[in-house]
Formats: structure tokens, C-alpha cells, sequence
């Protein structure tokens, strides 16, 4: 045992020293007797993520790699074991996982689709409102390019306007406002008003995430108040039957 390896466990060298090991590990002992019984040495040279146990009886996560050799004049077998405690990354991926479902549930939240896509456009995020606006279920969103939602023409030019602005940075829509037409699963296309903006993130890498309103309805309302004012308008003003 060395220092590290007392202060982890919190028993003292002479403790441990003539123990079984199983009292800190049982999946090292197991790994161990699995070797040297049966002859199955799979588990050995590899690392893996197993408990171990404190003196206080407290369990955490540590990942446990085993080395095997033989000493050359007795043929004896050993095995050292190199242990690394997890506890607080395995309290880091906790607090990331809660964050990231927060965010989901803020995103699944919004009535309004949303999508997040990477540098080159592949899909990483979507809401349930982008699903039902567009017909794809989310397991047919992620992973596949956004080009596949692209109308008006667009879809095979969409990987050349990513492509630009990595190499430019010239913006041309990122954080403006814009109509443009997307296409449905079952092939139809809509009128939507598209916004995206950039997100920087570690390493130089870059996110977008685009923000949709159909414009469907608006556009049906409209052509409906235009229709109604152009029928009260020939009522009241035009032609023989008007009112003057």
C-alpha cells in the first residue's frame, strides 16, 4: 500500500498490510481469484469502474486497473492495483446531467420549435413543438443534417452556406430574423420565420441554435382579412349594386 492509498481508504499501512483485499475492493479479490483459480485473466490489464469501501464502511466509485506478474526464481504470481477515486467526477457528470436535463426541459418546454445543430450541420437537439411541426419523431431528428428540413431549393446548398461562414465569418443570418420556406416529412413545404444564433463552445468549436415560427396560419389570416376587405370594399364602393 502506499500513502495515497491509505489516505483514500483511511486505514493505516499496518491495517491493511496481511489483510485480504477484499476488505477495500471485492471486485479486485474476485478479478484476482477468477485469474489464479479458473484460469480466466480477461478482467486483468484493463480498467475498470468498480466500489470501493472506507474504513467507515462508506462505499464510492473508483476505477481499479490490475497488472499481473511472476516473480522469475519462485513462479509466485502477484498482482498490483492501481485505483483512482471517481467521487467527484462521478459528482461533476451528476451536475452536468441535471443541467442538461434542465435545459431540455426548458427547450421541450417551449412552444416554439427549437434545434441545435453543430459546424457542419448535423442535428443535436431538437423540442417536441419541431417534432410535431415537422412530422419527424426525435430518434429521425438527431444525428441527420439540418438540409433535411431545408425548402425553397436550399437542402443541397445548405452544407456550401456552413461551409462559408466557417471560412468567412461573414454573418448573412445568424442573429437576424428571416421568412424562409422548410419542408415537412411528407414533403410539404411552409412559409417559417427562421432565427439563429451562435454559441461559442470549448476548443474553438462552434453550435448554432435556430429558433422556428410557422408562419403558416399568419399567412391564412392574412389572405383572410385581405379577402374580407376587398369583399366589404366592393360592397360599399364598387360597381352598379354599391350603396351610392
Amino acid at each position: 500500500m502506499n500513502k495515497a492509498a491509505t489516505e483514500l481508504f483511511g486505514y493505516t499501512e499496518i491495517e491493511l498490510v496481511g489483510n485480504q483485499i477484499a476488505i477495500i475492493c471485492p471486485a479486485f479479490d474476485e478479478y484476482m481469484k477468477t485469474s489464479l483459480e479458473l484460469g480466466i485473466s480477461e478482467n486483468i490489464g484493463k480498467k475498470h469502474e468498480v466500489r470501493g469501501i472506507k474504513k467507515n464502511g462508506q462505499e464510492f466509485p473508483i476505477e481499479l486497473g490490475i497488472q499481473e506478474f511472476s516473480d522469475a526464481n519462485s513462479g509466485k504470481r502477484y498482482f498490483c492495483g492501481f485505483m483512482k477515486d471517481l467521487t467527484m467526477l462521478k459528482h461533476q457528470q451528476a451536475q452536468l446531467l441535471e443541467r442538461q436535463a434542465l435545459a431540455e426541459g426548458m427547450i421541450n418546454a417551449s412552444f416554439e420549435p427549437m434545434m441545435e445543430i453543430d459546424e457542419t450541420g448535423i442535428i443535436k437537439i431538437v423540442n417536441a413543438a419541431a417534432c410535431s411541426l415537422f412530422g419527424y419523431s426525435r430518434e429521425e431528428f438527431i444525428g441527420n443534417n439540418i438540409s433535411m428540413i431545408c425548402g425553397g431549393g436550399h437542402a443541397s446548398r445548405h452544407a456550401g452556406y456552413m461551409k462559408r461562414y466557417m471560412d468567412t465569418g461573414v454573418k448573412r443570418i445568424i442573429g437576424m430574423k428571416r421568412q424562409v420556406k422548410a419542408r415537412r416529412k411528407d414533403g410539404a413545404e411552409i412559409e417559417v420565420e427562421l432565427g439563429v444564433q451562435e454559441v461559442n463552445l470549448s476548443g474553438g468549436r462552434k453550435a448554432f441554435c435556430g429558433y422556428i415560427r410557422d408562419l403558416t396560419q399568419q399567412k391564412k389570416d392574412k389572405r383572410a382579412l385581405k379577402k374580407q376587405a376587398e369583399l366589404i370594399h366592393g360592397k360599399f364602393f364598387g360597381g352598379e349594386d354599391g350603396p351610392l
